[in-house]
């Protein structure tokens, strides 16, 4: 699934080209009916140029999406201290958390604009906007990782996860815009300590 500002740049493109081979005949004609391919090519030549340029930039950011994609599934360490011992490099890895974010999470019937911070001991669910800055953050729910069911159903677009909350049994259920998220979101939520 491609980016969506990359599928917006590639439509401007697109339009470009189609507009451009349109107007290029149009403005070719003269008042007698006659067709001047000078103007015409005028129009095609920049109409090319122009939407290959559209084109290029929706690859370009297509491409980097993927690389932040892949990326993005290692957390990287602060490189101001250098770690002297493999326990100290440990407990960095175990106390830095992933978060996911933008998506559309639906918990106990609740649906909202959120984020998870997926820790290697619990799942925080986060309701913040994407304009909001993390201060300003609300905290809905503290997931343990252990009370969290290993398996997950489809519900349309959501995917969901059954959690043990006491005696009763919750549902987080969360989707993304980003196909490429789902499959790195799923192993955060398996993986336990």
């Amino acid at each position: 699934m491609r980016n969506t500002v990359s599928v917006c740049l590639l439509g401007i493109g697109g339009l470009l080209l189609a507009v451009g081979f349109i107007a290029g005949i149009v403005s070719a004609r003269d008042i007698y009916g006659d067709f001047q391919i000078e103007i015409a090519m005028y129009w095609w030549l920049s109409a090319v140029i122009a939407g290959f340029f559209f084109i290029g930039l929706a690859e370009i950011v297509n491409l980097l999406q993927k690389l932040l994609d892949q990326n993005s599934g290692a957390t990287p360490l602060s490189s101001s201290a250098a770690a002297s011992n493999i326990d100290e490099v440990e407990t960095r890895i175990e106390e830095s958390e992933t978060k996911i974010k933008e998506l559309t999470i639906l918990i106990n019937g609740e649906r909202f604009k959120g984020q998870l911070w997926i820790t290697k001991s619990d799942v925080r669910v986060i309701k913040k906007s994407m304009f909001q800055s993390d201060s300003d953050a609300q905290l809905v729910k503290v997931i343990n990782k252990s009370d969290l069911s290993p398996h997950y159903e489809r519900n349309n677009d959501y995917f969901v996860f059954s959690f043990h909350e006491g005696n009763n049994t919750g549902k987080l259920e969360f989707k993304t815009h980003n196909i490429y998220d789902y499959e790195r979101i799923i192993h955060l939520l398996k993986t336990q300590d």
